[in-house]
């Protein structure tokens, strides 16, 4: 068993594998818990659900992030799909499907702008909506590399991602990133989860939002830096 901390919330997590414990480490806490979570071998077995054979322990922690993910919606946060950066104070968020090159983008972020970039979360961060903000924290979920760092910092652009033979960028509208945006966000089953969910999908695309048509190059990132700063 375990407490690890995550977007300001405390859980303690009832484990069977220690899967959870090794890619937590830099979450553990021992304030007192606000939630409990464990998760059954059913729960665990349907994260499988394309038999690709993962370990029984990777998939306890899927299973867990899952529940954790259901809790954190009743405080307005919620898990979205993207490779998170700060530098100099603000987030940047860049999505895409799968296999587009999420990571390849902002790997290069990290070698042109070096110690200036910190990565917060390389696959699955969490979003809070407070006030007038909306705050991205790391968390042990990353990705492949497990890129991430226990931290946070208000997010000062989106940009959705798309391979093309020559680099250009432009700000989209918020009906157009909508959807976009919808297909990257956890979706709650409950009726009045999914109302949460699009209530925060249209908070999200209100933020600065662009559309980058890239290639993988140095000079992609300097025309997404330059759009993203160019009004700071």
């Amino acid at each position: 068993m375990i407490r690890i901390k995550l977007a300001g919330q405390v859980f303690e997590i009832e484990n069977q594998y220690p899967d959870i414990v090794h890619m937590s480490k830099e979450y553990i806490t021992d304030e007192t818990p606000a939630y409990f979570v464990c998760v059954s071998e059913e729960e665990i077995a349907a994260e499988d659900m394309e038999q690709k054979g993962f370990s029984a322990g990777y998939l306890e922690t899927l299973a867990i992030y899952r529940k954790i993910c259901d809790i954190l919606r009743e405080k307005d946060v919620f898990l979205f799909h993207c490779s998170a950066l700060e530098m100099d104070g603000k987030a940047y968020l860049f999505t895409a499907p799968s296999g587009t090159g999420k990571s390849t983008h902002t790997r290069l972020w990290r070698e042109t702008f070096g110690e200036r970039v910190t990565m917060i979360n390389d696959d699955k961060p969490l979003l809070r909506i407070g006030g007038d903000e909306i705050t991205v924290y790391g968390t042990p979920w990353s990705g492949k590399e497990q890129l991430q760092t226990n931290t946070s910092a208000p997010v000062a652009g989106i940009v959705i991602l798309h391979q093309a033979s020559e680099n250009k960028m432009h700000r989209i509208e918020a009906k157009e990133a909508y959807p976009m945006l919808l297909n990257q966000t956890h979706r709650a089953t409950s009726p009045q989860g999914m109302k949460d969910t699009l209530d925060f999908v249209w908070r999200l695309a209100q933020l600065p939002i662009y559309s980058l048509g890239c290639t993988i190059s140095q000079e992609a990132v300097l025309l997404a830096h330059d759009k993203l700063t160019e009004s700071k």
